[in-house]
């Protein structure tokens, strides 16, 4: 069963007329409704500022964590007065042991 014709309204003329659901060309100034085709440079230039904007949060709540941090730990002063080496603990030096059977014994 065939469909009724549909009144369109030419977007870059506004001439009316009447056609069938495909889109056809405008008969008065020949527009194309059909969809262009070809790269979306809008689009990446959206993901790009999506992702611009993403790393900044991520680089300043790095930075912000870190130096709360810093500053505490260099807010409070030490207990003894001693720097804190690694190794220069209260752990016992232990000597160095040969295997049985190794020249130097």
């Amino acid at each position: 069963m065939a469909t009724s014709p549909k009144l369109f309204l030419c977007p870059k003329c506004r001439h009316r007329y009447l056609g069938h659901d495909p889109l056809p060309d405008c008969p008065a100034c020949g527009y194309d409704y059909r969809e262009k085709e070809g790269f979306r440079w809008d689009v990446l230039v959206y993901l790009l500022a999506i992702m611009g904007l993403l790393s900044f949060l991520l680089v300043t709540s790095y930075y912000r964590g870190n130096i709360g941090l810093s500053s505490r730990g260099m807010a409070q002063p030490q207990s003894n007065g001693e720097e804190k080496l690694p190794g220069s603990g209260t752990a016992r030096a232990v000597p160095l042991q040969r295997p049985p059977g190794t020249p130097g014994q």
